[in-house]
């Protein structure tokens, strides 16, 4: 299970690559309003992942997958 510097680490990350800050994104993720930073998803997709995100088990879980644990170590 990722540790809060790992999914911070990503979370800046992500945010460096959508074009916003980590807290702007952390918020949005939180406020269920990530919209306007993944307007290159789908509808579902972007859903999808803000379910995720919202869901601390679910983003756990999902971040514990050995291919989101081999994207960690590429990103980090």
């Amino acid at each position: 299970m990722p540790n809060q510097d790992e999914l911070q680490k990503l979370l800046n990350t992500a945010a460096q690559r959508l074009g916003t800050n980590p807290d702007q994104l952390k918020n949005s993720a939180q406020n269920g309003d990530l919209s306007k930073m993944l307007g290159n998803l789908n509808a579902n997709d972007a859903k999808k992942l803000q379910q995720v995100l919202n869901d601390p088990d679910a983003a756990n879980k999902l971040l514990s997958t050995p291919q989101a644990q081999a994207l960690l170590k590429k990103f980090l």
